[in-house]
């Protein structure tokens, strides 16, 4: 017998439910405030978009990590697996002309292909800003201090940003070898923090300037101790450069507070690797996966004709949600405050009047769907809707608004 598959979920999807949509709702709104309060104004990208503009990303090998499909002309399609660069094409075509910086935001799912058993989710909602064509400190101080405005908004205390370099790794990468092949090993081992794998394939590669370094990277993490570290290991100007940027950049984050918070790590690579300065990550306590991750990408646009800077983050608003209700910090919506219910023959006067308490009372009022009152009574108490408002001849009140005289002035 075929095992029929319209009663579960594809694997790696899930629905999403009642309380939990509701918080989720309740976070969105939150995060949305915190963006719109520093400027930032809302796009939205197909979920469709051609393969190419993934694939135009520097450094992408990924696509066999995107669902693909085919439209009727031959020419391939993904679900979108990542909002950053749908956004660089339409701020390279769309938004060519419009002021610079610009401040972007969006609020939208993302579909990308994991290991069945992996326990990640295939499709995500993400919420994330983009802040296009400007390069200068501010812009990445602009962004760190928003991240951590808009979780601190969703009501979270407790989280640790780890923050590099993403230029870092890749310039030392590319001392070693052009092939991009190898380039890629080499981040996937770093990125997987994989040291002893990591150290037995750079001793295959010679014994330079480079090997060395990058053998010293998983050591570069803590805190402000790391750039004593790395002062006698970096001896050219380009990667001197990048040290003295972290370094004044970390010496300034203790004013928002985030002395205590940030994590350095010269060693991070990001999946992503289009980052080209600084990247982070925030996780939550008892995560281990990245409820936000962002970064500086300087070349992105350039595959799109527009060569601008850019910088900004992604918040996993699934993780986000989940996270706020296992602490129990998302507190269940109100049940609807009242029911109202037509006797035989009173059913649109019924309606009518449970639309003039909307309108009066606000809030949410539940239209009575039962033949007797009884049946009514009973669905309210499992509800928990304390007051019933019935409309025949007259209008009868039971429960708390009997007190009060309820109803519509």
């Amino acid at each position: 017998m075929i095992k029929k598959d319209y009663l579960s979920t594809p694997k790696g999807t899930r629905d999403i439910l009642l309380e939990e949509c509701e918080a989720q709702g309740r976070i969105e709104d939150r995060l949305k405030a915190s963006f719109q309060s520093y400027g930032y104004r809302p796009v939205i990208t197909p979920g469709i978009e051609y393969l190419d503009v993934f694939a135009e990303a520097p450094g992408n090998t990924g696509s066999e990590h995107m669902f693909k499909l085919v439209d009727n002309e031959g020419r391939i399609l993904v679900l979108r697996p990542d909002s950053t660069a749908p956004i660089a094409r339409l701020t390279a075509t769309r938004l060519k002309h419009s002021e610079k910086p610009l401040r972007l935001y969006y609020n939208q799912r993302i579909y990308r292909q994991k290991n069945l058993y992996s326990g990640h989710n295939i499709e995500t909602s993400q919420m994330g800003v983009e802040l296009i064509g400007a390069n200068t400190i501010r812009a990445d101080l602009e962004v760190l201090q928003l991240a951590t405005e808009a979780l601190e908004s969703c009501g979270l205390r407790d989280y640790r940003i780890e923050l590099g370099h993403g230029g870092l790794c890749e310039l030392l990468i590319s001392r070693l070898t052009p092939d991009e092949r190898v380039k890629e090993q080499l981040r996937q081992l770093i990125q997987a923090k994989n040291y002893p794998t990591l150290s037995d394939f750079l001793d295959t590669m010679g014994q330079g300037e480079a090997v060395r370094v990058i053998k010293a990277l998983p050591g570069l993490f803590g805190g402000g101790e790391v750039f004593r570290q790395a002062a006698g290991l970096f001896h050219d100007q380009e990667t001197k450069d990048i040290i003295e940027y972290m370094h004044a950049l970390f010496e300034m984050l203790p004013r928002f507070g985030l002395g205590e918070k940030v994590m350095l790590d010269l060693g991070f690579v990001n999946a992503n690797d289009y980052y080209t300065g600084i990247i982070f990550q925030v996780y939550l306590q008892g995560s281990g996966e990245a409820v936000l991750v962002g970064g500086r990408y300087d070349r992105l646009l350039e595959r799109f004709g527009e060569k601008l800077p850019a910088v900004g983050f992604g918040v996993n608003v699934d993780l986000l949600t989940k996270n706020r209700l296992d602490q129990g910090s998302e507190e269940p919506s109100e049940a609807p405050g009242l029911l109202v219910w037509g006797e035989p023959g009173y059913e649109i006067d019924g309606m009518k009047y449970a639309q003039s308490l909307r309108e009066s009372r606000g809030g949410a009022v539940e239209n009575g769907l039962f033949e007797n009152l009884d049946q009514c009574k009973a669905y309210a108490l499992s509800k928990r809707i304390s007051s019933i408002h019935t409309v025949g001849e007259a209008v009868r009140i039971y429960g708390p608004d009997a007190e009060k005289g309820g109803g519509p002035g």
